[in-house]
């Protein structure tokens, strides 16, 4: 690895370049920091990664004629710049996002890394980020990394060692923080829901934000379970100080927390720094369904933007918008039917904006993504109720969907399935 300065990035990179930046909270902020001080030296950057909290400065200072983004999932940061038409989507899961940079279906000229320093052995680890930022660093042309201080060191199956390193700067700089936003009663309401369907033992995938962490924070009443999850979020590190999460029955990966980002504040990434009891792993290896169906009792957590009376989901778009992304929910909910004791489960606030939509609907508005196919759910968990979907007819599934939806919009979606028979 040479040791280089933060200004000789963009000669480096480039006027124009295939460039593939570090996932998430493991984003190299410093490399970032000169290409955007520097955005005049480059034509050309199409930008392949998955959530960038930097991208919120490439919208302001319109810099969408140089930089095209090409992601792999929208989120608040990226939203306005795909309804403008300069951030476009990559559709893939979470469990084939690695291969697409591996077997050169998407070929890097560069790829711009966070790492932990390096070990006795010269091992740098990926950190909060495995997932396919691994991938993008062994398949590129070149590699830039950033040598972060503060990068967590986590084991499992990440590294990369100095001398595959083309170029590398130091950094000393605190990770993106993603804090806990405050519960809603709904958020306690819907958790008190999945807590019902939750086994002791049980191992549970689980994503990030209010209605995940109002899950996590009922079940503290719970025994011996387990986390294989590919996002691992700061509601995770209480469960193991209060004894919840041992990981005892999980059947792979025994005593062990498996993930593949890890997206939160200090607190989480204390936690995983140097813990043997986490391991991280690239998703195409924590979300193959061939690992996940040696898991023992998956229950598969995941929200949804929709749900019709047939229980198909919607979990990307709005009014024919992309607004997120299929990321790992897929692998996981289809997973969850191959797991010995797994459960699918689909949890949704009844409404949305203020109460005006309701997020039960007949039928998938014109233009919807569809996530999950109707016979991959389990379950679907609003505040007013759990509605079991396996082995019940159409019919029925319309009903047990109509009983958990908000109570101001049953006689609504009645109608519209009594229209539907006439």
């Amino acid at each position: 690895m040479e040791k280089i300065k933060a200004e000789d990035i963009p000669q480096i990179i480039g006027p124009k370049a295939k460039v593939g930046i570090g996932n998430a909270c493991a984003e190299p902020q410093t490399i970032v920091d000169i290409i955007i001080q520097e955005q005049d030296h480059f034509e050309s950057l199409e930008i392949y990664g998955m959530i960038f909290y930097w991208s919120e400065r490439f919208l302001r200072h319109h810099l969408e004629d140089r930089f095209k983004l090409k992601l792999f999932m929208v989120n608040r940061f990226t939203l306005e710049g795909v309804k403008r038409g300069t951030v476009e989507y990559i559709p893939c899961r979470y469990s084939q996002i690695p291969g697409l940079f591996l077997k050169g279906i998407i070929p890097l000229d560069v790829a711009l890394v966070s790492l932990s320093p390096p070990n006795s052995r010269g091992n740098c680890s990926f950190g909060v980020s495995s997932d396919f930022t691994m991938a993008m660093a062994k398949s590129a042309k070149t590699v830039i990394a950033e040598i972060n201080r503060q990068m967590p060191r986590v084991y499992g199956g990440s590294f990369m060692n100095v001398g595959e390193i083309d170029y590398g700067i130091e950094s000393d700089r605190a990770l993106p923080q993603v804090p806990q936003a405050p519960l809603r009663e709904k958020d306690r309401q819907i958790g008190k829901h999945v807590a019902e369907l939750i086994d002791d033992g049980a191992t549970i995938q689980i994503g990030i934000g209010r209605l995940s962490e109002g899950v996590l924070s009922c079940l503290y009443h719970k025994k011996r379970l387990g986390v294989h999850s590919g996002l691992l979020p700061d509601g995770v590190v209480d469960l193991v100080e209060r004894g919840v999460v041992d990981n005892s029955c999980k059947g792979l990966k025994n005593g062990r927390i498996v993930t593949t980002t890890i997206v939160g504040t200090d607190k989480l990434f204390r936690f995983v720094d140097r813990n043997r009891a986490v391991e991280s792993y690239p998703s195409d290896y924590t979300h193959n369904q061939v690992t996940l169906s040696k898991i023992n009792r998956l229950h598969a957590i995941n929200t949804a933007i929709q749900v019709d009376l047939m229980g198909q989901v919607n979990a990307e778009s709005i009014g024919g918008v992309q607004v997120s992304g299929v990321g790992g929910q897929t692998d996981f909910m289809c997973a969850a039917s191959l797991s010995e004791g797994g459960k699918s489960i689909i949890v949704i606030p009844s409404t949305s904006g203020n109460e005006a939509r309701s997020k039960i609907v007949p039928r998938l508005e014109h233009g919807a993504s569809v996530t999950n196919l109707r016979h991959d759910v389990d379950f679907v968990v609003t505040e007013y109720g759990i509605a079991g979907l396996t082995g019940k007819t159409l019919s029925e599934r319309a009903r047990a969907l109509i009983a958990v939806a908000h109570p101001k919009f049953r006689d609504w979606l009645e109608a519209r399935v009594n229209r539907g028979r006439a």
